[in-house]
């Protein structure tokens, strides 16, 4: 009895586990500095005919309100031609696009890029991953193509 008590919570805290990672967005580091990295993903979104929503420099915010930290851009991007069929089949989907990029410095010159994959886009909502492979997914392998060292 002791046994499969042991072994059951191994295979709870196993599950556990892979839930937490799966949770944990894609971070690599990039091949340029951190003002050529968000300017390299800008224009690889424009130049695929992608809407950039946005851009937040949590950095400028930071410094607004007299505090520092490492430089931090979130650029809110998408196409609105993929986004909103999929958003009309299955509006919670809306909580989770348009698609997010974080571009940081958390070292003096170490430039990561944190995103989340389509399947942790979807995972939140009642999409299924086959219905983004072929559009959400394709914007995480532009995104390392563009910068990835």
């Amino acid at each position: 009895m002791k046994l499969k008590a042991i072994v059951f919570s191994a295979l709870a805290l196993t599950g556990v586990a892979q839930a937490e990672m799966s949770l944990k967005p894609t971070v690599f580091e990039s091949k340029y500095d951190f003002n050529q990295t968000v300017s390299v993903l800008s224009e690889t979104f424009k130049g695929k005919g992608m809407t950039i929503f946005a851009q937040i420099d949590h950095q400028a915010a930071a410094k607004a309100a007299g505090l520092t930290m490492q430089p931090a851009t979130v650029i809110v991007y998408g196409t609105p031609k993929a986004g909103t069929p999929l958003m009309v089949k299955d509006p919670i989907l809306a909580l989770q696009l348009p698609l997010k990029v974080l571009v940081t410095e958390p070292q003096n010159g170490k430039v990561e890029v944190v995103l989340n994959t389509a399947e942790q886009v979807v995972a939140h909502s009642n999409t299924a991953y086959k219905d983004v492979e072929n559009s959400l997914a394709k914007a995480e392998k532009l995104i390392q193509a563009s910068v990835a060292k």
